[in-house]
């Protein structure tokens, strides 16, 4: 009776065991980062002053502060004059 209760607790450990590894693996072998592609043509990134966070809709000739986010314009070192 005595061998019997350790066979089976030795049984259970090992598949409980199996079960775990066999998650892990699955988890990791599915998951792949995201990459986003960003537009780099909007005045957010071709003007000659840009906010350094890049908001959507900044982006200026002048010097000022960017209207989404507030920050100070930056000048833009890959400025083109067209």
């Amino acid at each position: 009776m005595k061998n019997l209760i350790l066979s089976s607790i030795l049984m259970l450990s090992l598949s409980i065991n199996f079960q775990c590894k066999n998650k892990s693996a699955e988890t990791n072998s599915t998951e792949k980062p995201v990459m986003e592609k960003v537009d780099n043509t909007g005045p957010e990134y071709t003007s000659k002053y840009i906010c350094p966070m890049h908001c959507k809709g900044s982006g200026s000739d002048t010097t000022g502060i960017c209207p989404a986010c507030g920050m100070d314009y930056e000048l833009n070192e890959a400025y083109q004059a067209k």
